[in-house]
């Protein structure tokens, strides 16, 4: 393999002998130490493969063996090379071409999210975005491991993560928690960690009014008991003890972070309208598109679209152009299409709007469980009046309370 690279670069040439003398001929080359190869013997004639260089020491040796010598093809860089002596520029493109695509896979241009579900691609890049992770970030800068800690870190639903770098594309997989009240205390922590990681003395104050059903302290003193309301900002547990001497009085205090779970009885109150008479909308069948290519921000559609149409709907799209596996570029191709419809006046009777509020209030109670919250009692009801169907009324929740603030200390 090195050998036909060597002469590739070099130049070689096949040839043609003819003549009386072939056996004298090959004697001679040999002699000299011109190399010949890939002999074939046609009608009358031998054919065999030489270097530029053997070539250029044939003369003497076709004089003394009374042959002729004729090229029937050259090969090499060198031939090609001086055929294209009058393409200069389309070399010079070429370069160009290679440096250019050099250059763009010192870059970022793909970045691929697996395993999401609970937290959108949206608001993982929103995050990528404000550590400067995004389509042109230079690769050199992308520390796979710590972006991975970094994503734990910030979305406590992850409990797997794993950052890639392949060729000009960021793969990011990851694995959700399944117990969502497992991330709501996660999430609870990671707001006190500020105040609690510097050990500072901290109280716990009410964050939302309630009557308090459940209460176990255990750091600091509880300032109120079981069965007592609260309201938004009142002290729950203090991060003060009194330290006494041996009169009884108080004779200095310790501080402490506070820590308790306390849990209140709330009061929601829910009400949401649902218009009987409603727009609704019917698509015609009507269908355009436009073809169109995106290179980075830049966007150029081909013309042939159409009269614009008055109200549709849009369905995009984009087909990145990927080179090599792995090796996408910022140009992709796009397909938009575009649907017609118009709106129509829907009246619902109050079967289906009282079936479409059940199920808006049932939605709404599930997110709130899905939250760790339970609910304690639903005194939703349903009533008609000339346009709406209203459900109101409320929703009598148990859930976790308590905020950590700094306590300023007694001297």
């Amino acid at each position: 393999m090195v050998l036909k690279l060597l002469l590739y670069r070099k130049g070689m040439l096949r040839i043609s002998v003819t003549g009386e003398s072939y056996d004298r001929f090959l004697n001679l080359c040999a002699n000299h130490g011109i190399a010949l190869w890939n002999l074939e013997y046609h009608g009358n004639a031998y054919e065999m493969d030489i270097s530029v260089q053997g070539f250029r020491m044939l003369r003497p040796l076709v004089k003394k063996s009374r042959t002729r010598v004729r090229i029937i093809r050259r090969q090499g860089l060198p031939f090609f090379l001086y055929r294209c002596r009058k393409k200069k520029m389309l070399f010079a493109g070429l370069l160009c071409g290679i440096l250019l695509l050099y250059f763009m896979s010192c870059f970022l241009w793909r970045i691929d999210i697996e395993g999401n579900q609970q937290i959108t691609r949206g608001q993982i890049c929103r995050y990528l975005e404000t550590v400067h992770i995004e389509n042109g970030t230079r690769i050199s800068v992308i520390d796979c491991k710590e972006l991975a800690a970094m994503l734990r870190k910030q979305f406590d639903a992850f409990t797997w993560v794993s950052v890639k770098q392949e060729g000009t594309r960021l793969l990011i997989q990851v694995k959700e928690s399944t117990d969502p009240e497992a991330n709501v205390k996660n999430n609870e922590k990671k707001e006190t960690e500020g105040i609690n990681s510097a050990n500072l003395p901290t109280d716990l104050i009410a964050d939302k009014n309630g009557v308090i059903t459940s209460m176990i302290t255990r750091k600091g003193v509880p300032m109120v008991s079981v069965g007592d309301t609260v309201k938004k900002g009142d002290l729950l547990v203090k991060g003060e003890l009194e330290i006494l001497d041996d009169s009884g009085e108080v004779s200095g205090y310790q501080y402490c972070a506070s820590d308790a779970d306390i849990f209140l009885k709330t009061s929601y109150e829910y009400r949401e309208k649902i218009r009987l008479k409603r727009k609704e909308k019917h698509y015609s069948g009507k269908e355009k598109q436009k073809i169109g290519l995106r290179v980075g921000k830049w966007q150029m559609y081909l013309p042939g679209a159409g009269k614009k149409m008055q109200t549709f709907d849009t369905v995009t799209e984009m087909h990145p152009l990927c080179i090599f596996q792995n090796f996408y570029l910022p140009v992709s191709f796009e397909k938009q299409q575009f649907f017609e419809y118009t709106y129509e006046t829907v009246t619902l009777t109050e079967e289906e709007a009282s079936a479409m509020a059940e199920k808006d209030l049932y939605d709404f109670l599930n997110k709130i469980q899905e939250k760790g919250v339970q609910i304690f009692e639903n005194n939703v009801k349903i009533e008609f009046d000339t346009n709406y169907c209203i459900a109101k009324g409320s929703v009598i929740l148990i859930e976790k309370a308590g905020k950590s603030v700094e306590r300023i200390t007694t001297e």
